[in-house]
């Protein structure tokens, strides 16, 4: 296990898995052969993909700045999840934004010596309220779909409405420096990319596969982390 995680920390820590992330997302937009067929979704898609991989990548890293280009990726996935119908997918975006923005100034505060935010464990009680809100989101995302009288298959919906729950108490977790949001993290990224190929959005789902990733490496870097700051 050690052997493996080491392996993911290696790639992660390797100054040109930021450019082979890019890489990846340009080739998904080109496929959708934006020069004849352009539409207005997958350029909006890979706009916020392009700032989005680069936030990830840094909020894995523990560092501040990826909370400053996690406000101009939300915008943009917003929009593109708004074009595609997926309302569960969109909605958190905006949550997103605040928190970034509360992330800003409070990892600022709890920098360690590398200029990196100090990891904090969850605890019991915590865990318990985390999936309290996630159920109560999950059933708020019903009632906003509803309400907005957006037409989702069954699927779509359910798929929706628990990346919306994830969504919220995953952002919520990393912005309060809990290792634990990763876990989150990792479910979310496979239900994303699930419900953008059944709505034919390759650029997202491009993007989260490589998010997925990234979680995978947020774990094993925080959780080293917090291994180190139990050992002080």
């Amino acid at each position: 296990m050690n052997n493996l995680r080491d392996v993911v920390i290696t790639i992660g820590r390797n100054k040109f898995y930021p450019l082979l992330c890019i890489i990846c997302v340009t080739i998904a937009f080109l496929y959708t052969d934006p020069f004849n067929n352009f539409d207005l979704r997958y350029a909006v898609s890979y706009v916020g993909a392009f700032c989005g991989l680069l936030c990830v990548i840094l909020l894995a890293k523990r560092k501040n700045l990826g909370n400053v280009l996690g406000m101009l990726a939300v915008i943009a996935e917003c929009c593109a999840n708004f074009l595609g119908g997926n309302i569960g997918a969109g909605l958190p975006t905006f949550y997103y934004f605040g928190s970034h923005i509360y992330g800003l100034f409070t990892w600022q505060k709890n920098l360690d010596n590398n200029k990196s935010v100090k990891v904090r464990s969850l605890n019991e009680n915590a865990f318990l309220y985390a999936l309290i809100f996630l159920i109560a989101a999950a059933f708020f995302n019903i009632y906003l779909t509803n309400e907005m009288g957006v037409t989702n298959t069954s699927y779509q919906l359910i798929t929706n409405c628990f990346i919306f729950g994830l969504g919220i108490v995953a952002q919520l977790l990393l912005m309060m420096r809990y290792a634990f949001n990763w876990y989150l993290w990792v479910l979310l990224n496979v239900l994303v990319i699930g419900l953008n190929l059944y709505t034919d959005n390759i650029v997202i789902a491009t993007q989260y596969l490589i998010y997925l990733f990234n979680a995978i490496y947020g774990i094993c870097e925080w959780k080293l982390s917090e291994e180190k700051s139990k050992l002080n």
